[in-house]
């Protein structure tokens, strides 16, 4: 492909468009809807048509397989200002209900409970993810036999079409004792914060950093690990924000401290120098990166919020027992085609027979 069409593949842009912007006209209302609707899409057919994929109702005549959405629990971050949370939760749950037929009266035999998804908007900014993956682990340790959805969503450039800073990011966690007959794409431990305003300022180290310190040892604490068993980071301080220089050097320095022989330089990705502001879709982009680095590197990932002065915010994600390297000689599944690319990425199935690199099934 880049041989090909160097110009296109060659370098970081948009290939194609998720939602359709009509030159900035389309509303940010319907903008978010085409999104939601994309993403559910994608899992319509197989849900009704594979008897092996993580949710499905494909069986007729034996139901002890299936895993309905019926009732599923969704956290939702989401901007604040721009969109109205109770129109979007009541269109995400709608949404959901009719894509795989919950309750339908027309399509009996596709369901057998009509709970309607339970969707929790939190509004805010590039944090809002934290807390509604916070929400989601709270929801599961509370039903550790299910499943819960975590999400988040921004196009901060609206009305701008075409732009790479947009992310609807969609995480699928389950409960300690829900069988999912996969492998784990990682462990996720429990957000932590810490309130600038709680500590008192010392000569040696400013609260901020006495913030940070706390926040980070609390993150490790959440998955059971130690500040030196970090491996990466992956950040939201940009460097083109009239508050990067301070952020980064916030980070910088409670790393230098807290992890021995961090290389800040080569040990970090600072996610919005590269897309540019994501807004509301911040948090969990960069978990989603997190995760996918875990996967394949095999490094814990402690994924920092720095956009919020008073408040730095920091989650663990800790790699499978296997972890699945990338060979970059070899094909890659998800690059095969739009039917696979927008596929969900699943850990493997136990029962998973060899396939290409990638392979989401």
């Amino acid at each position: 492909m880049v041989n090909t069409k160097p110009e296109k593949y060659s370098k970081l842009g948009v290939v194609g468009s998720i939602a359709i912007g009509w030159d900035g006209e389309t509303s940010f209302k319907d903008y978010h809807e085409q999104y939601f609707d994309m993403i559910t899409l994608h899992m319509h057919d197989i849900y009704f048509a594979s008897p092996t994929y993580f949710y499905n109702v494909h069986s007729l005549k034996d139901r002890s397989g299936w895993r309905e959405l019926a009732g599923i629990r969704v956290e939702y971050a989401l901007p604040e200002n721009t969109i109205n949370a109770i129109e979007a939760a009541d269109f995400a749950r709608n949404n959901i209900r009719q894509c795989f037929q919950i309750g339908n009266p027309h399509f009996p035999k596709s369901w057998s409970k009509d709970s309607l998804p339970d969707v929790r908007v939190t509004q805010g900014g590039p944090n809002a993810g934290f807390t509604s993956l916070t929400a989601a682990l709270d929801y599961l340790q509370a039903h550790p036999d299910e499943t819960v959805w975590a999400m988040n969503w921004d196009a901060p450039s609206r009305p701008k079409d075409k732009q790479i800073n947009e992310n609807m990011v969609l995480l699928v966690l389950a409960g300690p004792n829900y069988k999912t007959g996969r492998a784990p794409l990682a462990w996720i431990g429990y957000p932590a914060s810490a309130d600038v305003a709680d500590f008192e300022t010392r000569p040696e180290q400013p609260r901020t950093i006495q913030a940070w310190k706390a926040a980070l040892d609390k993150a490790v604490e959440n998955a059971s690990k130690k500040p030196t068993d970090i491996g990466y980071v992956i950040h939201d301080a940009n460097n083109t924000h009239a508050a990067s220089p301070e952020r980064l050097g916030n980070l910088a320095r409670t790393l230098a401290t807290e992890v021995a022989e961090f290389d800040f330089a080569k040990q970090t990705f600072n996610t919005p120098a590269l897309l540019g502001e994501m807004g509301a879709g911040t948090a969990l982009t960069n978990v989603a990166l997190g995760i996918a680095y875990a996967n394949h590197i095999g490094k814990n990932v402690l994924v920092a919020g720095t956009t919020d002065s008073t408040k730095p915010t920091a989650v663990l994600v800790v790699p499978p027992e296997r972890v699945r390297p990338i060979d970059h000689d070899k094909p890659w599944f998800r690059a095969r085609g739009e039917n696979n690319v927008f596929l969900m990425w699943w850990g493997l199935r136990h029962d998973a027979p060899p396939a290409s690199q990638g392979y989401s099934k």
